[in-house]
């Protein structure tokens, strides 16, 4: 190995830590501060389970189904 490609080497690898470094703050910011924001908070209890059974799926469609009408209902009787 000569100095050339070591120095190069470890350049590449500083360049990894820090991007794997800023991928790690934004796991941790997205782990821990995310779930503060309200609106954040509600749109990601809105995300399905992330599951390959159909039964969760089906349910998942019926709640938002059922969220829908009755979001139409509401906006029908205030008219």
């Amino acid at each position: 190995m000569t100095p050339e490609l070591l120095g190069e080497a470890i350049v590449d690898f500083a360049f990894l830590a820090v991007f794997l470094g800023v991928l790690g703050i934004g796991a941790l910011i997205a782990d821990y501060v995310f779930p503060h924001i309200p609106f954040i908070q509600r749109y990601l209890d809105r995300l399905p389970d992330y599951e390959d059974d159909e039964e969760v799926e089906r349910q998942y469609r019926e709640e938002q189904r059922q969220r829908r009408l009755a979001r139409q209902r509401r906006r029908a009787s205030r008219r």
